[in-house]
């Protein structure tokens, strides 16, 4: 069942005909679509060539790899509409979060299905990627559970925090015990730092919040946040009216709501996060990687830390770690978690050589080439093998960035990943933080809206899938 069905202009049908470029006799012409940004191109092409020239000098037929150029921001919806037309790439690079709703489109081939699969399965494979990144091809569908690509790129959150605003109030901080040399460890130390760097008369704020799911499963992650499950009869149900949830929502909400040390940067037109720390206006703020060109060429002092860890204690009563767990356990490490973003490589199910195309992609995810992506341009490894050993002296901060992602979990396996996020969470949240509504009482909303509009849906295909199969 595909759920997503839309008419197509002849126009659109003709953009997509030219792709259909007929390869030389005896040639295998696989087309590949990419949204990389100009700084990553020059290696992607570098690394096209290297697999298509090893490949030919023990392979025949001979292959040939098109790469092709389309907007990062417009891929999948033109992988949709270029399903529809019956006129698709064979492989594509696509946002790690939206993957599942090209599975659910049967755009996406499972790929433990290939011929050429390692023989000992996903969870063996997945030994060898960053946990979370990998964990975004992984979908169930029907009763059944399918790996559908392969993590190519990952991001996630960090916390940067400006060394400046941290000096220009040493005194204060020295004074209530804080180190103004290093940034916060947990939540609790996190307020004590930003009630002395908060100065409101000075428009000087330590934090500045997005509203935004996405953004907030760091600590949602951290406080063990499921948003949906399965129930006795395997079908996906919301999970999010619970003491953990809300104790998510109020720890992220209360920077600003209770706690007082949060611009206000959540507001539609005030200055938000990224351009407020640029500013040296926020002191502290969550964002990812693809900021520190920006904040590095407007020369700010700053560094990049793990993002703070649900306090010890809270994490106890919450049953988050075990009663007897102190500051240096292995569980108390594990209290600080990151979000997934990033892109996987998936074979498209209509490509009549997925057995080539899954080799390019185990190529491009292996150690060599993802340890050539981070030395050259600061990217995070997905490989686990390429994350050693790196000379990342040129990119000092990607090492907090690649035991920050170690530590990430995706958003959960669903289609209508936008409508969850901007249309049913973000609006709930921000009568939170606008004082108009109590978490509870927006996590039931949540829940019922997420039941109607994302679970439904998926509960009717899943259930058509069953019976086809039957």
């Amino acid at each position: 069942m595909r759920i997503y069905l839309r008419s197509l202009s002849l126009g659109v049908l003709l953009a997509l005909a030219s792709l259909a470029v007929a390869a030389e006799e005896g040639t295998i012409r696989l087309v590949l679509w990419q949204g990389f940004k100009y700084s990553e191109v020059g290696e992607l092409t570098a690394n096209v060539e290297e697999f298509t020239k090893s490949w030919n000098a023990s392979h025949t037929p001979r292959i040939e790899i098109a790469v092709q150029q389309v907007s990062f921001d417009d891929m999948v919806k033109r992988m949709k509409t270029a399903a529809l037309a019956h006129i698709t790439p064979d492989m594509a690079f696509v946002d790690a979060n939206s993957m599942v709703s090209l599975v659910y489109g049967q755009v996406a081939r499972p790929l433990d299905t290939l011929k050429n699969f390692p023989p000992n399965g996903i969870e063996e494979l997945r030994k060898e990627y960053v946990p979370g990144a990998f964990d975004t091809n992984v979908v169930e569908f029907g009763g059944k559970k399918h790996l559908y690509g392969l993590p190519a790129q990952t991001t996630t959150l960090a916390l940067f925090w400006n060394k400046k605003m941290f000096r220009d109030r040493a005194t204060e901080l020295k004074a209530a015990g804080l180190d103004p040399e290093r940034p916060p460890r947990d939540w609790d130390e996190f307020i004590r730092y930003g009630k002395i760097l908060t100065q409101p008369e000075k428009g000087l704020f330590a934090y500045g919040l997005t509203n935004s799911l996405w953004f907030s499963m760091p600590i949602m992650n951290q406080y063990g946040v499921s948003l949906v499950r399965r129930d006795e009869n395997g079908v996906l149900v919301p999970n999010l009216s619970n003491p953990r949830t809300e104790a998510a929502v109020n720890r992220n909400v209360n920077f600003f709501l209770k706690d007082k040390v949060e611009a206000g940067a959540w507001r539609e037109g005030q200055l938000d996060p990224g351009q407020g720390f640029l500013n040296q206006k926020y002191a502290m703020i969550l964002i990812g990687p693809w900021m520190i060109e920006n904040f590095r060429a407007s020369k700010l002092d700053f560094g990049v830390a793990l993002v703070p860890r649900v306090p010890l204690e809270e994490a106890k009563r919450l049953g988050l770690v075990p009663p007897d767990a102190d500051d240096n356990s292995t569980a108390a490490q594990h209290l600080s978690s990151g979000n997934i973003g990033g892109q996987n490589l998936m074979v498209v199910s209509a490509s009549k050589h997925p057995e080539v195309c899954f080799e390019f992609a185990r190529f491009f995810s292996s150690e060599k080439v993802q340890r050539g992506w981070a030395e050259k341009l600061g990217q995070i490894p997905i490989c686990v093998a390429a994350q050693k050993n790196l000379d990342l002296s040129k990119f000092p901060e990607v090492p907090t960035f690649i035991e920050q992602v170690n530590l990430a979990r995706p958003l959960p396996p669903l289609p209508f990943g936008g409508t969850l996020e901007v249309d049913i969470v973000n609006p709930e949240i921000n009568l939170v933080l606008q004082g108009n509504r109590s978490t509870k009482d927006a996590l039931a909303s949540i829940e019922k809206k997420m039941a109607a509009r994302i679970l439904a849906p998926v509960n009717e295909a899943e259930a058509a899938a069953r019976d086809s199969a039957k």
